[in-house]
């Protein structure tokens, strides 16, 4: 049996599986925020240790039969500062944290996003860890100088469940310190933030043992003695394995709080040309590099239309989202609606703002995939997982505007792939492409 947890931004989601992918048993609870300031988006961390801790509690007791390995994919990228036991110095700073936008850390003030971007894979500056941590140094000199670890919420939980400090490639690549070719720690930023490099966690590739877990975690999680926990990866090429998406040309489109495109590729400065974020992927063994594209945080606006056009106050809203998108002619009587600007107050009837909805989503994503063309990306197939995945509707809404064949995934995608990597580093698979030839077909489910 092997565990795979997907960390996402708003929930997290687990499932527990066997070696021939047959899912046993899911789990899941929400991720609770806090806003103390306005922009400012904090997670408490002993909260978010015990709700990842519950969720393996449940998968463990769900089904008879030990489990072997566990492992973790995640929304990463959200910074957290640690004293000489790992006692967290303070809040969990999410990645849609803005403290660091206005004004930027002055230390970041020579950096473009194309220096960035060319050492880490991703081109932020102004926000992700390097911003959170250049604001902490910055505006609360004492706290970071009592640090004792400088990482992020995925390694510390790491720590708290086998007492081992571990930052796989493809998470250290959201850290933003890591140069991505060399696979280790970018000495410049290092030294612009003054972390010494004993105050980070060692870097590994996923899908490596960290070691099984301490006796308190034991109690936490109710697992065995003998479970081994397994680095695993960023949640988007975690979902990859876990749907197959592993040879450069297929395409996973990743619908939650932003919709993500997710397509291998050969060549890393291809990537970096288009203007999209890398990710390591399976380069580390001469495979592809992972390319990532997105139309940020339009889940939230697509729920704010629903929540106030769509079905207000409805406790079945997605219900009657989809069946009264179903009611409407495509083009939804020429009504277009811009998901990227904030909810209009638009006079159209349900259907036809259901619909717009639906089309605008996919014609963003159209969009998006039509500037990557010149740079050689071409789709004709793909993937769908998330929440629009589980509509009758809104697939075909999405093949149609974007001219490619579409299938439905598994809405446990990443956390799939995490429960993959487990597999992967215990030996039950030799790789990616072995771990879903054996498990495609109870996978795709």
């Amino acid at each position: 049996m092997l565990i795979g947890l997907d960390l996402g931004t708003s929930a997290i989601k687990g499932v527990r599986i066997d070696v021939s992918g047959h899912i046993l048993a899911e789990a899941g609870a929400a991720v609770q925020f806090s806003h103390p300031q306005d922009g400012w988006v904090e997670v408490d961390p002993e909260s978010h240790y015990r709700k990842v801790c519950g969720v393996i509690r449940e998968l463990a007791a769900a089904a008879p039969g030990e489990v072997k390995a566990l492992a973790m994919a995640g929304a990463s990228g959200n910074t957290l500062l640690t004293d000489t036991v790992g006692a967290p110095l303070h809040p969990i700073i999410n990645w849609m944290d803005k403290r660091a936008e206005q004004p930027l850390p002055t230390v970041l003030a020579a950096l473009t996003s194309a220096d960035v971007s060319r050492i880490t894979g991703w081109p932020c500056v102004n926000a992700f860890p390097l911003a959170h941590l250049a604001w902490l140094r910055e505006q609360r000199p004492a706290l970071y100088a009592r640090a004792r670890h400088y990482g992020m919420d995925t390694d510390w939980l790491l720590y708290r469940l086998t007492g081992q400090w571990q930052l796989d490639h493809s998470t250290a690549t959201t850290f933003h310190l890591q140069d991505q070719v060399s696979g280790t720690y970018h000495r410049p930023f290092l030294e612009m933030l003054n972390i010494p490099l004993d105050k980070l966690s060692p870097l590994v590739d996923s899908g490596v043992v960290v070691g099984p877990l301490t006796a308190q975690a034991l109690k936490n999680t109710g697992l065995s003695a003998t479970t081994q926990v397994v680095s695993g990866s960023f949640d988007h090429p975690a979902a990859a394995r876990g749907t197959g998406t592993l040879t450069p040309g297929q395409l996973l489109l990743s619908c939650g709080t932003s919709w993500v495109g997710f397509t291998p590729a050969l060549n890393r400065q291809t990537i970096l040309d288009a203007g999209i974020l890398c990710d390591p992927f399976l380069s580390a063994r001469q495979g592809p590099w992972g390319a990532i594209f997105s139309v940020p945080y339009i889940g939230r606006t697509i729920d704010a239309y629903i929540d106030a056009l769509i079905a207000p106050g409805a406790t079945d809203k997605y219900r009657i989202f989809n069946e009264s998108a179903a009611e409407a002619a495509p083009g939804a009587g020429g009504l277009e609606i811009d998901l990227r600007a904030p909810l209009v107050a638009v006079k159209a009837s349900r259907s036809n703002i259901s619909r717009a909805v639906m089309e605008g989503a996919a014609r963003l994503l159209s969009e998006k995939a039509r500037t990557l063309a010149p740079y050689g990306f071409s789709f004709k197939q793909g993937m769908l997982v998330g929440g629009p995945a589980n509509s009758p509707v809104w697939p075909g809404i999405i093949a149609s505007i974007m001219g490619i064949e579409l299938s439905v995934g598994s809405r446990h995608a990443g956390a799939l792939g995490a429960a993959l990597l487990a597999g992967i580093g215990i030996g039950v698979y030799p790789d990616e492409h072995q771990a879903w030839a054996i498990t495609h077909n109870c996978c795709r489910r």
